[in-house]
């Protein structure tokens, strides 16, 4: 029998956006004092610099918000039991020094499915009255009082800023299915758990403790559970894989409605539109999430 493959992610390959270039020696000493390990830019990190210093070390340095540090810096802090995050071994003001946790490619198969089952449940197990924003102490600072309204203005914002060749292919059926399914999706974003907010193989990790390590918490909010699920299933993983990961979320705490999968992915549109905006016309990232958001129009409810 083969081993598992990996979890598909064609984001690995998405091209790094040009002005998120490498810090030279002199930034790097700025934040962190005097050292002589080698340094390294690391892959990923598509809004933030990581930079590996040695073997044990990783300078995250935050270029678009750094209101999120501290949040951040919170969440990293929550003594997670299901999971591995990095240890904070020092912070500033636009920087957290972190531990580097060695890692591997997570696979698809049945026993990573159940791994991050258990972990999504965890996170998910901390409730809020409302959706909305969090601040640095991990309460919501800018609340979502309409959910759907919320994610609906962003969508037509994000469809606003698309290049117009995207912008006339996609805006008339996108804007007509959301439309369309209005009232299933009020329904759908019901609740507030905390949410990851990237939830997928690019942040989502091996490690030799057997625990999953969860990366990146910068986009991290409360909303709807099903948020974080389109995430991890955006790039059809193996049904192995998905049915242990569902089996154990459920399992540990996690609520899946009937027909939650294609609740999942229709919810993920309100991010790949946003992934779309933010992408370079032409490029793999564009290409890759067109047709994503294209297959999920063209679901079984799509017309």
């Amino acid at each position: 029998m083969s081993a598992p493959e990996p979890l598909p992610n064609p984001e690995r390959d998405w091209e790094r956006k040009a002005e998120l270039r490498a810090l030279d020696r002199e930034e790097i000493l700025q934040r962190i004092g005097p050292t002589d390990e080698p340094c390294e830019l690391l892959s990923g990190g598509h809004a933030n610099v990581n930079m590996r210093i040695g073997t044990g070390r990783v300078l995250r340095v935050y270029r678009r918000d750094t209101g999120t540090l501290r949040k951040e810096q919170a969440l990293l802090g929550l003594g997670w039991k299901s999971f591995r995050v990095p240890a904070v071994l020092a912070s500033g003001e636009d920087f957290l020094l972190l531990e580097y946790v060695p890692h591997a490619p997570l696979q698809g198969s049945a026993a990573h499915g159940e791994a991050l089952g258990l972990a999504l449940a965890e996170v998910h197990a901390r409730g809020f009255s409302e959706a909305g924003l969090l601040g640095p102490t991990l309460d919501v600072v800018t609340p979502f009082h309409d959910v759907f309204a919320a994610f609906h203005d962003h969508l037509r914002s994000q469809l606003d800023a698309l290049e117009p060749t995207l912008r006339s292919e996609l805006y008339t059926p996108l804007s007509g299915f959301i439309e369309r399914h209005a009232e299933s999706l009020r329904a759908w974003a019901g609740g507030a758990v905390l949410l990851h907010g990237d939830f997928k193989a690019s942040n989502l990790h091996d490690t030799k403790t057997g625990l999953p390590l969860v990366l990146d918490w910068e986009f991290a909010y409360a909303g709807p559970a099903l948020l974080d699920v389109g995430q991890l299933l955006r790039w059809a993983p193996p049904e192995p894989f998905v049915e242990a990961f569902a089996a154990s979320y459920q399992e540990h705490g996690g609520h899946l409605p009937e027909d939650w999968r294609r609740q999942a992915e229709v919810l993920d549109l309100f991010n790949l539109v946003g992934l779309l905006a933010r992408a370079a016309p032409g490029s793999k990232r564009a290409v890759d999430v067109r047709r994503r958001i294209l297959t999920t129009l063209g679901g079984p409810d799509g017309d």
